[in-house]
């Protein structure tokens, strides 16, 4: 399943034909591990009021994860916040204490994961000066996960994690609930789209 996951979101030319938010989906150039893309994307801010925003990304992959000194830590520091992850008071403080640390290019969010787990990231970073974002860095994190499926099949984890800095003329407050939403539409194309591939049908957990 990671395989076909990987595939689908390395497959540039046809996103816009997985990923239900983007309105078109262009392969400006292609690299050794990775390629640029312009892409338009919508949102739905009200009935009858769709946002678009267009960026220029780098997106690059890394089939042993990213290096580490490419990666934000603050996740890692709930011991020197005196946090526990198991609470939601805790994920809260830490997502706020994340959300004051500047934003950094070439240094991205951490997705949530499995640390003891090998993993592969897709990292999405928009082109500075182009778009309607000053800053976007996103990560794609894929994890097989042993153990966790009936024989004969398999299972993995899927997260993203993003920070964006939008232009002046953008709606901030009407979009970044939208964001997260359609984050999680995002998620379930891919699923659905996979599980097509398969034959199966896909757990979203």
């Amino acid at each position: 399943m990671l395989e076909r996951v990987w595939a689908t979101l390395t497959n540039y030319e046809r996103l816009a034909d997985v990923v239900p938010n983007l309105v078109s989906n262009k392969v400006v150039s292609r690299c050794e591990n990775g390629a640029r893309l312009e892409q338009v994307g919508a949102a739905e801010l009200a009935p009858g009021i769709t946002f678009k925003a267009k960026t220029t990304l780098d997106v690059a992959t890394y089939i042993d994860g990213l290096p580490a000194e490419m990666e934000a830590n603050h996740l890692g520091e709930e011991s020197e916040l005196g946090l526990d992850w198991g609470d939601t008071a805790g994920s809260a403080a830490v997502r706020e204490y994340g959300s004051a640390l500047p934003l950094t290019y070439d240094i991205f969010p951490r997705p949530y994961c499995l640390g003891k787990l090998p993993r592969r990231d897709v990292t999405m970073q928009g082109v500075a000066g182009l778009g309607d974002f000053r800053h976007y860095q996103g990560v794609w994190r894929l994890q097989e996960l042993p153990g966790c499926a009936p024989d004969g099949s398999s299972a993995m984890r899927l997260t993203y994690s993003v920070e964006l800095s939008p232009r002046a003329w953008v709606p901030v407050a009407l979009l970044e609930g939208r964001i997260a939403a359609a984050l999680g539409e995002n998620l379930k194309a891919i699923r659905d789209h996979v599980g097509k591939q398969q034959g199966c049908a896909i757990r979203l957990d």
